[in-house]
């Protein structure tokens, strides 16, 4: 078994290479994520297959830069602070800042909770 710094690093990575495909089988098939948003206020989304087909919206970057802060790590859980870059499909630069919450079980991501302000 994992500890929760190596688990949180190995997902860190996978948002930094955009590999979605990995970053769902980190989820356990009861994954809820609930996403807090200055733009789109509150979505839950539950188990994977949802997760997989979550449309980020026609406004949002296809592919987002991550830059990660300060990571705190209790038990099993840890947060992380992140900054997003990217350039949304009208060719206008996007900024964000966010704090991603996750609750780890038998090395897979059991909840989620993320806090994000688009900056720009």
């Amino acid at each position: 078994m994992a500890t929760t710094r190596e688990l949180i690093t190995k997902v860190n990575k996978i948002f930094e290479e955009n590999k979605m495909e990995e970053f769902i089988e980190f989820l356990s098939d009861e994954i809820i994520w609930e996403m807090y948003s200055s733009s789109t206020g509150h979505t839950t989304l539950r188990g994977k297959d949802e997760i997989k087909n979550m449309d980020a919206g026609e406004d949002m970057p296809k592919r987002m830069y991550f830059k990660f802060g300060t990571i705190i790590i209790d038990g099993e859980m840890a947060s992380v602070e992140c900054t997003t870059t990217g350039e949304r499909p009208n060719g206008s630069p996007y900024q964000g800042s966010s704090c991603d919450i996750y609750h780890f079980s038998n090395d897979k991501i059991i909840r989620m909770i993320s806090y994000v302000i688009d900056n720009v």
